[in-house]
């Protein structure tokens, strides 16, 4: 079985007593539904409700464990430390002490977290990542095969050049289960609601039937062996 070297992405944990309940005010999920073995999508916005950075976060006991692109796990971390200053919790940058890695799932299977020594295998369905402080020595750089998994479950990351660019529901985490609409406030949530109950949305994902590198119009989120996620005008008609 191949694993795949997915130095992309970062940890950033929240760890004392308010962990859970200071970033409950500024994920568009609703932490109170985490246990241990869960694991969520899920982002963070500015005011404007343009996500700063999207995740999967998972609970150890009262800390949180949040994996995004590696470029904006020190943003974040900037964005969040003008807020906590009041709250009983701290933020970590876990990148140089954990690292990710990807394998193809045979069959696919519920999203579950599974830990075992210092590992932690989070399963996503058709694939699974495992977080741990060990390397893997024979990993390999992740291929169109990885990318092909992840636009399968129409599954795309905010990254450095799409940071604070794009409503979650362009992302269309709405339909993932990355937006929760009965949970309290958090920032950015009037306008992400707004969008929900009131709004058009004009800019959302597409599949193309196609991979494509770049567009005339249009942004290209993510791009496989077989397809591409874009984000379109509604009215350019394409699935």
């Amino acid at each position: 079985m191949t694993t795949y070297r997915l130095d992309h992405f970062g940890f950033l944990k929240v760890t004392g007593r308010d962990a859970v309940s200071f970033l409950q005010g500024y994920t568009t999920c609703d932490l109170d539904l985490l246990d241990e073995h869960s694991v969520q999508l899920g982002a963070i916005c500015n005011l404007q409700g343009r996500m700063l950075t999207s995740f999967l976060v998972i609970r150890q006991d009262t800390d949180l464990l949040l994996r995004m692109e590696r470029p904006l796990v020190a943003k974040t971390l900037a964005f969040l430390g003008k807020y906590i200053v009041f709250s009983k919790a701290e933020l970590q940058d876990m990148s140089a002490s954990l690292r990710c890695f990807g394998r193809l799932n045979v069959s696919k299977s519920e999203a579950t977290v599974n830990r075992q020594g210092s590992g932690i295998t989070v399963s996503l369905g058709n694939r699974s990542e495992l977080w741990q402080p060990e390397e893997i020595p024979d990993a390999v750089a992740p291929d169109y095969h990885w990318a092909d998994r992840e636009i399968e479950q129409g599954i795309a990351w905010v990254n450095n050049s799409t940071s604070e660019q794009f409503l979650p529901q362009m992302f269309a985490y709405h339909e993932l289960g990355g937006i929760d609409f009965d949970k309290g406030c958090y920032l950015g949530q009037e306008i992400v609601a707004r969008m929900h109950y009131l709004g058009k949305l004009k800019r959302r994902l597409h599949r193309t039937e196609k991979p494509v590198v770049e567009l005339d119009s249009g942004d290209v989120i993510a791009t496989g062996s077989r397809h591409s996620l874009v984000i379109l005008n509604n009215s350019a008609g394409h699935d």
